[in-house]
């Protein structure tokens, strides 16, 4: 694993660099400024694996370094870790919005800055592993190219959707609301009925850019408030919003439907796609664990999944039968 590490403060590098090798990592390079970064990661031959960025610096910020770092093709994908003294959830949502994959608080538990290292580790291993599926998903709407094909439960990233992050940080993200007692949000999930049936009988292309535009209508629709938008696989999309803003989630779904309507998405030799979107129940995040987080998370899946089970009636599209539950986690 190649690491860089980025704060102005030299103090800290060093103390990284030391906590960094005493769990086993020792290729760590570090710069004292977003510019000084910039640099190694413009020149450096080999591709730096994860990326550890303060938020506090002069002149530019670790927020925007990290949404700079994340316009670069070659580290598009790589982990983005925020060590930073910033504990706000301002902060936090922002620092996911521009593309960081976790984050951490200073000061830092050295055995759980190890571990989310090592999950960062298994991060670049995977990425490693589906190489191709990860740059092809992209290349499926921008070319029209049908060479790989994501598997139907696959959670690749949406590109060039505001709000839209990896799996991966959604979950991180949530997780560091409760750990630091930042309640103010609610997860639900919203999904595609028969998607079987949709993944069957489109094409690579038709079916990326169908998410991609589930994803679009969806984050168009949000635009409103805080959010945060993975794609979870198997059509469905999980959502993190702050609570503190009205959530009329029947309002939303049908002014979603009217989004993707509005799209006209339809196959390769125009047949009509007519997808069938139903939302699940919102949760809010209530508990000081990840495991609470975590939890609410699978919850909003399952309760989208319920519905759209329910039927192809158009009158449950709902969680729980349309009954609002905002249950808390």
């Amino acid at each position: 694993m190649k690491f860089l590490a980025v704060d102005d403060d030299p103090i800290i590098l060093e103390l990284l660099k030391e906590v960094l090798k005493s769990v086993g990592y020792d290729n760590v390079t570090t710069a004292l400024s977003a510019a000084e970064a910039l640099e190694e990661l413009n020149d450096a031959r080999r591709a730096f694996d994860c990326i550890l960025l303060d938020i506090q610096m002069p002149e530019m910020d670790g927020i925007q370094l990290c949404r700079l770092v994340r316009e670069m093709p070659r580290y598009e994908h790589s982990p983005i870790l925020m060590i930073t003294a910033m504990s706000d959830k301002g902060y936090i949502d922002n620092a996911f919005a521009a593309g960081a994959t976790d984050y951490v608080t200073k000061p830092f538990d050295v055995i759980e800055l190890g571990a989310r290292l090592r999950m960062a580790e298994t991060l670049v291993v995977e990425r490693k592993k589906v190489a191709n599926s990860i740059f092809a998903v992209r290349a499926l709407r921008e070319q029209r190219t049908d060479t790989y094909r994501p598997s139907l439960d696959e959670r690749f990233k949406i590109s060039d959707v505001d709000g839209c992050i990896s799996y991966t940080a959604l979950t991180n993200y949530i997780t560091q609301l409760a750990r630091g007692s930042l309640f103010g949000s609610r997860v639900f999930a919203i999904a595609i009925r028969d998607i079987e049936r949709l993944y069957e009988t489109t094409t690579a292309y038709e079916f990326a850019s169908a998410m991609a535009d589930t994803a679009e209508a969806i984050a168009d629709n949000l635009g409103n408030q805080q959010f945060l938008i993975a794609y979870a696989g198997n059509g469905m999309f999980s959502c993190a919003i702050d609570s503190s803003y009205g959530l009329d989630l029947k309002e939303l779904l049908v002014n979603i439907r009217r989004s993707v309507d509005e799209m006209e998405l339809s196959y390769g030799d125009g047949r009509p796609m007519n997808l069938q979107l139903v939302i699940g129940d919102s949760y809010r995040l209530s508990l000081r664990s990840g495991r609470g987080a975590a939890s609410a998370l699978t919850a909003a899946e399952g309760s989208a999944n319920a519905a759209r089970n329910q039927g192809f009636d158009d009158e449950t599209p709902f969680g729980n039968g349309g009954r609002s539950a905002n249950g808390d986690y």
